[in-house]
């Protein structure tokens, strides 16, 4: 399944360092949130879902104007508890193999800006220094 984390530049850093970070909930297509989104494809039921992640990064940074980071992640079956609206509890740890993507909202804009697991690293110092 995939499930969109909201995440800070430091638990990237952390889960790329130590190759796992336990996160409490990701947001994915819940049976309430496919009910009320069953008109619209998977792709964008997958864009709005990354779009909440990001913006509760900006929350846990408590600025608006924040970069709000996403991790795209792939669970297994196994990882998915309790659902609400549009998150699932996380039973265990997510592994850096499940990193699929990084997703940055660099602006408020409705966009992402999208980057695959092998550049994360790459740019992962700019994400730091620009979240301090």
């Amino acid at each position: 399944m995939r499930a969109y984390l909201a995440v800070l530049p430091e638990q990237i850093d952390s889960l790329l360092r130590n190759g796992t970070y336990g996160f409490s909930s990701a947001f994915a297509t819940t049976r309430l949130f496919f009910e009320e989104n069953s008109e619209v494809d998977e792709e964008e039921r997958e864009f709005e879902l990354s779009l909440l992640a990001a913006q509760e990064s900006r929350e846990m940074q408590e600025s608006e104007d924040a970069q709000g980071f996403v991790l795209a992640v792939n669970l297994t079956s196994t990882q998915s508890g309790a659902e609400d609206e549009y998150q699932v509890e996380l039973l265990s740890d997510i592994a850096w193999s499940q990193v699929d993507a990084a997703l940055i909202a660099e602006s408020l804009e409705l966009e992402l800006t999208w980057y695959a697991s092998q550049e994360i690293a790459e740019h992962l110092p700019e994400w730091l220094g620009n979240n301090k």
